[in-house]
């Protein structure tokens, strides 16, 4: 990106400085947040930039515990939630937090009766995905905000929107909504770049201190050129949404019906192609182990994914989402994800089914041998 190249080589300046070339840093800074907030239909005192998601839900869910243990020590999230949360869940329950899981529908998406029975007077945190990474199923977080805050207004609500963020709409203030994850690469910005939404008024625990930068909430010199680059991504995606929205879902869509009936043994894993989200496509073939099958087609110049890119190097960790919707061990291991970005064409998905029908067959008699 230039405005990226400009942070490096021109507006090169430390923003926490009162120079000209530290004012120069400092508005990419505004810029990017002003940007941000205004997608989110915030307020800019309500954007907080950090390395990426992992971070903000560590420090939104470890922030949330600290705060509110005078409370509760209640804690409430989906089956298939990310490590990023799901490791933080699993901390806290070492603390002593009670943690509980509300139970999904076949496709994996929260129930929302579920979820209502579930809420305690001493129920200090929700915590889920918007879009799960693995299958795209799309949770009803609107509808969660408002039951959660009807049923338990002091309880707050998590939303790690990493795969959601500048391709659906997300209204934090509207919807009930204390705190946000997510990352500048899904949105085809710089990787190491992310923001942690924190509803205005609310004072949660910084990790990071020293410094006072970034509101005096995490300390240390900010990353300007990451930043600027998250805020023109945001930019350029959030103004082209609803249309690279319908052509990701028209290229799933065909490409789905493609495998399903191109290549024998395929099978779909989570919602209907057409209601889960449209940059995710998840699938199995029978017969052919995900590891297998990855690589196969690395040789031909086509990357597709094995469970969760952050997990991913740990092949003993089965798919918490996968298994949630009720796939075996063995189903599991032959699960592979796609996913699809702006860039995506036709003939990027054609590639792929063309090289899974001339693949598939040579490695399925392979194995058997």
């Amino acid at each position: 990106m230039a405005v990226i190249e400009r942070c490096l080589t021109q507006d090169w300046g430390n923003p926490s400085s009162l120079h000209r070339k530290g004012q120069e840093a400092e508005r990419h800074i505004v810029k990017a947040r002003r940007t941000i907030a205004r997608i989110l239909m915030t307020s800019e005192e309500s954007i907080f930039f950090t390395s990426g998601s992992t971070e903000s839900s560590n420090t939104a869910i470890m922030g949330a515990a600290s705060r509110l243990r005078h409370k509760g020590m209640h804690i409430l999230t989906g089956k298939s939630e990310h490590p990023a949360t799901a490791e933080n869940l699993k901390r806290l329950q070492e603390e002593g937090y009670q943690i509980e899981e509300v139970d999904n529908d076949p496709t994996g998406k929260i129930l929302l009766d579920d979820l209502k029975a579930k809420i305690r007077p001493d129920t200090i945190l929700v915590t889920c995905l918007y879009v799960n990474n693995e299958t795209g199923c799309i949770n009803p977080i609107r509808e969660m905000g408002k039951i959660i805050k009807e049923t338990n207004p002091d309880c707050l609500f998590h939303v790690d929107a990493t795969q959601a963020f500048c391709k659906y709409p997300l209204y934090p203030d509207k919807w009930g909504i204390d705190l946000i994850s997510a990352s500048a690469h899904k949105i085809n910005g710089p990787k190491g770049i992310g923001l942690l939404y924190i509803r205005r008024g609310l004072h949660i625990p910084s990790l990071i201190v020293g410094g006072g930068q970034e509101m005096h909430f995490r300390s240390g010199t900010e990353n300007v050129p990451y930043i600027a680059g998250f805020g023109q991504a945001a930019d350029e995606l959030w103004a082209q949404h609803k249309e690279i929205d319908d052509r990701l879902m028209a290229l799933k869509l065909d490409l789905a019906h493609r495998l399903q009936t191109e290549i024998d043994g395929v099978c779909i894993n989570g919602p209907k192609p057409e209601d889960g989200a449209c940059h995710i496509l998840n699938f199995r073939v029978d017969g052919v182990r995900s590891e297998v099958l990855l690589h196969a087609l690395e040789d031909d110049g086509i990357y597709v994914s094995s469970g969760s890119a952050c997990s991913s190097n740990k092949p003993g960790d089965k798919s918490r989402a996968l298994a949630a919707i009720g796939l075996d061990a063995d189903q599991i291991d032959h699960a592979v994800r796609v996913s699809f970005d702006r860039f995506t064409t036709k003939e990027d998905t054609d590639a792929l089914v063309d090289s899974l029908k001339r693949q598939v067959p040579v490695l399925r008699q392979f194995i058997r041998k």
